[in-house]
């Protein structure tokens, strides 16, 4: 059965078991990766998934159920089961279906020359990357992994009240994570690449960056414990920007889990301090039409020169609000409810070089990994205790590697205090970016 005929026999099949309005919410797509090692596939994987989620509202409830069988069998399953867990639900959580809008932003989520690479070319793409790897710093020996991937996606949401959209996107990533060793010291390395735009792809410069990466921390030192004046680059501002992300949704500062209840319109970061929720992002990883609810996608502030200007709502936070839905409400999966989620999510760059940002600090520290992000941090207060490694900095460039140190702060504090931000702007693998960002006096613990 074709996937549009299964789609309306679904919602014909609601509608005649008593549902008021249904909602079908497929997602679909296939995956591939290759593990490389010594010049060898270690491992390869190609697969495809496909599920469908059916919502309802029967009696004043709303009752949901999901399958991955796309048959005809399972279209009584589906709703049957729906309309029992309906019952058992409280009215206080029925969910009015959303019909959808007149115009949705057009997006190109598929590259079709992605779409048309063979896996031999992937397989050789992956091997030139461990080649290059090996050789990109005398002291790598060995990489602990080395991995290359494609996938496509593809969601469709149709309901009864009008709403039917859908969207697909593809995306090729690499990853390599490499061992350098010296004495009887050993540093690991890694280097992240992601788009949809193969010819972007660089096998030897990613290999060589994971390498350098790991031969760059040999003979790393604590520091002692003092006030140092901080840099975080793309990656470990990422994280920093990841663990919080949080305190920017609506649902969690009604329930009292973020300080910016009510803070809309108030000054809440340093003026240079943009950022921003875009879901219309060119390329970007988390770049989308509409989400899970059918709201459309938005290219939005949330903080614009230091200034709150909207949390992230979905339609039930923004309906508690009296606000209009951010377009930020989505599912984790087929099973999970609607939730808020970011698009893609990051701190707008500046218009200076990382090089003139170490420039103006002078001295002082090169934060280039964060750890113990779960642990580590109070996202309902801000404060953050998290382990970190990176690089002393004198006269403005880089003189030693550091680690076994441990960078102490407030998250909201931290947004007030950045004094300068770099135009190197950085996304890590789930959408969330950032550049190099300059703050003073933060607390480091080390020696």
């Amino acid at each position: 059965m074709e996937r549009k005929e299964f789609l309306e026999k679904v919602l014909a099949y609601g509608r005649q078991a008593g549902f008021a309005d249904c909602e079908v919410y497929y997602r679909g797509g296939k995956a591939f990766e290759v593990l490389i090692l010594e010049g060898e596939v270690s491992d390869y994987e190609n697969s495809r998934e496909e599920g469908l989620a059916f919502r309802g509202n029967i009696n004043g409830r709303t009752g949901y159920a999901y399958t991955e069988q796309l048959t005809e069998d399972a279209i009584a399953y589906l709703v049957e089961t729906a309309k029992e867990n309906a019952a058992l639900l409280s009215p206080e959580d029925c969910e009015e279906l959303y019909a959808g809008e007149e115009n949705y932003p057009e997006l190109e989520g598929v590259n079709a020359a992605l779409e048309e690479l063979r896996v031999e070319e992937k397989i050789s793409a992956a091997m030139r990357m461990e080649t290059a790897a090996l050789a990109g710093a005398e002291e790598v020996a060995s990489l602990d992994y080395c991995a290359l991937g494609t996938s496509l996606a593809e969601v469709v949401i149709r309901n009864t009240r009008g709403l039917d959209v859908s969207f697909a996107k593809n995306f090729a990533t690499a990853y390599v994570s490499a061992i350098a060793k010296k004495g009887g010291e050993t540093k690991t390395g890694s280097y992240f690449w992601k788009a949809q735009d193969w010819n972007e792809f660089n096998p030897e410069e990613t290999g060589r960056m994971a390498a350098k990466r790991a031969a760059s921390h040999l003979g790393a030192a604590s520091v002692p414990s003092g006030k140092y004046d901080v840099i975080f680059d793309g990656r470990a501002m990422v994280s920093l920007l990841g663990a919080f992300a949080g305190v920017f949704f609506a649902e969690n500062a009604q329930k009292g889990f973020s300080l910016l209840q009510g803070k809309t319109g108030e000054k809440i970061a340093s003026e240079g301090v943009t950022l921003r929720d875009d879901a219309l992002l060119l390329g970007g990883y988390g770049t989308q039409p509409f989400d899970s609810e059918g709201v459309s996608g938005k290219n939005k502030a949330i903080i614009e020169n230091g200034v709150l200007k909207t949390l992230l709502y979905n339609r039930r936070t923004a309906k508690k609000d009296g606000v209009a839905s951010t377009g930020n409400g989505f599912k984790m999966g087929l099973t999970g409810s609607v939730k808020t989620a970011p698009t893609n999510f990051y701190l707008a760059r500046g218009e200076i070089s990382q090089d003139v940002l170490l420039a103006k600090m002078g001295t002082g520290l090169l934060i280039t990994s964060l750890m113990g992000l779960h642990a580590g941090t109070n996202a309902v207060s801000g404060d953050f205790s998290l382990s970190a490694e990176g690089f002393r900095i004198k006269g403005g460039r880089i003189d030693a590697p550091v680690e076994q140190i441990t960078v102490a702060g407030n998250f909201y504090q931290l947004l007030a205090e950045v004094e300068e931000i770099a135009d190197d702007l950085y996304f890590g693998s789930g959408g969330v970016g950032s550049p190099s960002v300059l703050v003073r006096g933060l607390a480091i613990a080390g020696s």
